[in-house]
């Protein structure tokens, strides 16, 4: 099987890193330039934590920077990273980077925190004086209509090698996101006006049209399902979740069935993302999206999220945030305690146990609120700590969509017990204001969830995609 490990489907970063000089300094001050170089290869190791490096090496007159820039496009990477060695010219940053369509991060940044201003000479002056040009290559940059970000502190500071890697993680998540097959077997729920969704947005975005496989395709695998195979997902189910006393393995083969199906059917396709459902006529059909929560669940946690009523949209935002290494959970609002200043937020059906803190529970459920069908459920205790939360809209989103999202913390604290994962998040900003300015958004009433504050890495994954963002 594949691995659960959250961290396993991270894209990592083909990073572009431009060192810039002034070419005028070499001959006038004598180990200027080694001094530089010497700041240039520990830049490099720092960012090789990061990722793949590529570089041109010393960037310090207008023909270099076009020489790199052809360089650049042709390495394919995913995000620039322009460090001045001391003060530059802009013109060994602009016909470099005007060739490229990718994100462009100036790193204001230096080996030393401080140095000692009273014994230093004008070569350690030129040697710290990087901020000098900062200001400049903005202008140009602006000159020229190219966005950029200014990512500023010395290489002992955490938070800002933190931003570096959001950036870089987050260009290299688009580009994998970019090139995978999102899918709906079905279709949406009956009467939700916010789940379709429009298939030339997703055409514009990336090229390629919704996979649509037929809920027959299911049946037809399901069928072919073995003795053997049947037994094995008994075993991982055991391994997998602590599962209820009650719960025998009878009650899990229709699971396991479908566990090996839509395996089957959503790799054959290889879909990355999906959305699904339908009511059905047979018992069968019918049971074949009642009882589904166990496949569709372990598909998430396997880096193929799919989402119940059709929620397309919901599927993508989820593997936006699996390909960021935060998981992704399905959630809707729940409920808003007023008293204790909290949004209880969860859903039933398949989520993804990624997101558990602990072993998940399986236990058996009678009635599926509003829908058709019975079978397994999952529980669990969601990991505690800051927290994203993530909508991906197409109203008054361009061309394409828009990623909605604010940051706040799921905390502990009582939650239902109805047999599906539910938890208390607290939002950073008044209830009653934020549940205005994010339904001014255009969202739909399902949320992915994500650990940790990924707002960097939402920033640069739809600079690349060219989605808008919105942060509340």
């Amino acid at each position: 099987m594949t691995s659960l490990k959250l961290k396993s489907r991270t894209a990592s970063p083909k990073i572009g890193l431009l060192a810039t000089g002034h070419l005028i300094y070499w001959d006038q001050f004598p180990g200027l330039k080694d001094m530089c170089m010497k700041m240039y290869n520990e830049l490099i190791t720092h960012l090789e934590k990061i990722g793949e490096v590529v570089s041109p090496g010393l960037v310090d007159t207008k023909e270099k920077a076009e020489s790199a820039g052809e360089y650049f496009r042709k390495e394919e990477i995913d995000i620039i990273l322009v460090c001045p060695l001391g003060y530059t010219t802009g013109m060994v940053l602009l016909p470099c980077v005007k060739q490229l369509d990718i994100p462009i991060r100036v790193l204001n940044t230096h080996i030393d925190s401080s140095y000692d201003l009273k014994s230093a000479d004008t070569k350690v002056y030129l040697y710290h004086e990087g901020p000098c040009c900062i200001p400049e290559y903005a202008a140009g940059l602006m000159s020229i209509d190219k966005k950029f970000k200014v990512r500023t502190g010395p290489f002992s500071s955490q938070r800002f090698w933190n931003e570096v890697k959001a950036d870089c993680n987050g260009a290299a998540a688009a580009r994998a996101f970019r090139s995978m097959n999102i899918g709906i077997i079905g279709d949406t729920y009956t009467g939700m006006v916010d789940m379709p969704t429009d298939e030339h947005r997703w055409l514009k975005a990336t090229g390629n049209l919704i996979i649509r496989p037929e809920v027959e395709e299911i049946e037809e695998a399901f069928h072919r399902v073995t003795p053997e195979q049947i037994a094995a997902m008994y075993k991982q189910f055991r391994e997998l979740y602590d599962v209820d006393e009650t719960v025998t393995d009878e009650h899990m083969k229709v699971s396991a069935q479908l566990a090996v199906a839509y395996e089957e059917i959503i790799t054959k396709h290889d879909i990355h993302a999906f959305g699904y459902y339908w009511w059905g006529q047979k018992e069968l059909i019918t049971q074949l999206r009642a009882q589904s929560t166990l496949a569709v669940s372990r598909l998430a946690a396997m880096g193929r999220p799919g989402v119940t009523e059709g929620d397309l949209r919901t599927a993508m935002a989820m593997k936006i945030l699996d390909l960021l290494g935060a998981g992704g959970m399905f959630v809707e609002f729940f409920a808003i305690d007023y008293d204790e200043d909290f949004i209880l937020v969860g859903h039933d059906g398949p989520s993804n146990i990624n997101m558990s803190d602990g072993s998940p529970k399986l236990q058996h459920l009678e009635v599926h609120h509003g829908k058709t069908g019975h079978g397994l459920g999952i529980d669990f205790e969601v990991i505690k700590g800051t927290a994203t939360l993530l909508n991906l809209s197409q109203f008054d989103a361009g061309d394409t969509f828009k990623l909605v999202y604010t940051v706040g913390e799921v905390v502990p604290g009582d939650v239902l017990s109805i047999g599906n994962p539910n938890c208390r998040v607290k939002i950073n900003q008044p209830i009653h204001e934020f549940f205005d300015n994010w339904c001014q958004q255009g969202p739909s009433h399902h949320i992915a969830v994500g650990i940790g504050d990924l707002s960097n890495e939402i920033e640069a994954f739809a600079e690349v995609m060219k989605f808008k963002t919105v942060k509340l």
